[in-house]
């Protein structure tokens, strides 16, 4: 027989409902990065809309709000992480290493 691997991905959960997985932890890292929702779709090829819809949904879902976003004016928009919001990416990112290694070690034996 070949051997087969153990594969998976991780999702967030609170109340049966999906607060953070890899595309939106994608999207968090690009609006800490850039400042802007706009910037940070773009740069993920993803629409306005579709990033604004997965901001509104993590922040309606989760405890507390993740991102807060301004309006544009002058300057444009503006986009940032809250104190929860960076909370949540930093223990997401941990609980995914911790995954990854495990299937690391099941793969290896």
């Amino acid at each position: 027989m070949k051997p087969y691997h153990l594969t998976g991905r991780i999702w967030l959960t609170l109340n049966n409902e999906t607060v953070l997985g890899d595309g939106k932890i994608h999207l968090l890292q690009n609006i800490q990065q850039m400042g802007s929702l706009t910037k940070a779709a773009e740069k993920m090829e993803m629409s306005y809309r579709k990033a604004w819809f997965s901001i509104n949904q993590m922040n309606k879902t989760a405890e507390h709000p993740v991102v807060n976003l301004t309006r544009g004016g002058k300057d444009g928009g503006k986009a940032e992480l809250t104190e929860y919001g960076l909370l949540l990416l930093d223990a997401f990112l941990v609980q995914k290493r911790a995954f990854e290694d495990f299937l690391n070690i099941q793969n290896s034996e």
